[in-house]
């Protein structure tokens, strides 16, 4: 117990300390690109820097199983080299005793991420997307699916228009029961539209069934009157693409949230295999970390004179990429609909430790 102990707080430190580094790298790098997008725009470095830091933790999440990885077998090798491996196994200690420590650190990690860190990060992407959009861009098209319906924003020259509906199509070009609600340069709200239909043809949204209400202001105001009309177009500046790119992405909503707006794409007409496949991985990754780490062991718990330290990270680190580039390619297939969500997800997860298993095998009691 005293040795897993130890190596669990081994896996857990050099985890944290490398995390730290690359989350510094990532922000310095981010705050560099930021600096060049915004092309010598003045008064706006601060707002950069706080950019970075939103954006650096969803950034990180991607590099989460490498980042085990490497930790993971740099702490195995340091303790190889010490001897102190050799000594726990004159001592009566297996390999597999070793191993499962690392695996229960990965674990912890993994679960501490999907629950806590992962929202989190969720919450400063989605900041993050909006002062974007504010800064850099001067946009801010943003669409998003509740258990209302579905909202959609667009920015215009005088103001914004916000758009509501019940259900859609598949490419976000027909909405029924939809409200427009057109804003003014001050956020006043001028015109409310209610449409049985509206469809984006031709840089116009064409309703039919039309009931308009105009927004007055002032000492002298009266009370908005609805106006009937069988058709009725206002122009716009998105193309179905762009509602297609402005989903929000699954990895700016929180884990928690995640299953209300799959239902809710769902209903409307959406498909919501990307973020099902996310969902899944978020489920999966303790499951990942844990068969990471246990690829780094089998690598990393050698004597010190069966190979050198040079070789086995290297062959540590290539099977690492090589992996990771193909559960890169498993999410993807889930999220295109190629394979099933579920099965591009837990994919990873599973060969991650079936590779483990094997390559412990083979290396773990040499």
């Amino acid at each position: 117990m005293m040795l897993f102990r130890y190596i669990f707080g081994r896996v857990m430190f050099v985890f944290l300390m490398g995390f730290a580094a690359v989350l510094f790298l990532i922000v310095m790098m981010d705050t560099v690109e930021l600096l060049r997008r915004a092309g010598g725009r003045e008064g706006v470095a601060l707002q950069l820097v706080q950019m970075a830091l939103l954006h650096a933790p969803s950034i990180s999440m991607k590099a989460l199983p490498f980042v085990m990885l490497l930790s993971g077998m740099w702490a195995y090798m340091q303790l190889a080299r010490s001897s102190e491996l050799v000594a726990a196994r004159a001592a009566g200690h297996t390999y597999w005793g070793a191993a499962r420590a690392g695996m229960a650190a990965a674990f912890i990690i993994g679960l501490f991420a999907t629950a806590v860190y992962a929202p989190l990060s969720a919450t400063a992407l989605d900041a993050y997307d909006r002062m974007e959009a504010k800064i850099l861009e001067g946009k801010g098209s943003l669409f998003s699916v509740t258990s209302e319906g579905l909202w959609l924003r667009e920015r215009r020259e005088d103001g914004q228009t916000v758009i509501r509906a019940q259900k859609t199509n598949s490419e976000g070009t027909e909405l029924r029961e939809a409200t427009f609600l057109l804003f003014g340069p001050n956020d006043e709200l001028v015109k409310r539209i209610d449409s049985t239909v509206a469809v984006l043809v031709e840089r116009e949204w064409s309703m039919a069934d039309v009931t308009i209400h105009s927004i007055q202001y002032g000492r002298n105001a009266e009370p908005p009157s609805p106006d009937k009309q069988a058709f009725y177009s206002i122009p716009t500046n998105l193309t179905p693409t762009e509602i297609q790119n402005s989903f929000a992405p699954p990895e700016s909503i929180s884990v928690w949230k995640l299953p209300a707006a799959i239902k809710g794409m769902e209903t409307a007409g959406f498909s919501a295999k990307r973020h099902r496949t996310h969902l899944h991985a978020m489920i999966s990754l303790p499951l990942f970390l844990a068969g990471m780490t246990l690829i780094a062991a089998a690598f990393a718990i050698r004597p010190p004179r069966s190979a050198p330290f040079g070789w086995i990270a290297l062959g540590c680190a290539l099977t690492g990429f090589a992996f990771y580039f193909l559960s890169d390619v498993s999410m993807a297939l889930g999220a295109s609909g190629s394979a099933p969500p579920e099965l591009g997800a837990w994919a990873p997860a599973f060969g991650a430790g079936f590779l483990g298993v094997a390559l412990s095998l083979f290396f773990g009691e040499a």
